[in-house]
């Protein structure tokens, strides 16, 4: 995950995975997220469309891309 940029429940909803992609910019942190109902991502398949679309989020195509799940919610 990027300094500065924490995930809470908030960020994910039940039953689904939020995609985070972070950019780092001159003067901060730009960063979009995704939410991706658990089970389109359990699709292996699927997945690396989802990673694109959050990039596209940034502007970058190879920003990294973290996945946030709460468990237990």
């Amino acid at each position: 995950m990027a300094k500065g940029h924490k995930h809470t429940l908030a960020d994910v909803a039940p039953g689904t995975v939020t995609l985070c992609a972070t950019k780092l910019m001159h003067g901060g942190l730009l960063w979009a997220h995704l939410p991706v109902d658990g089970s389109l991502w359990a699709d292996e398949g699927l997945r690396e469309g989802f990673r694109t679309r959050v990039r596209r989020g940034v502007g970058d195509i190879e920003a990294p891309v973290e996945v946030i799940e709460m468990k237990g919610k």
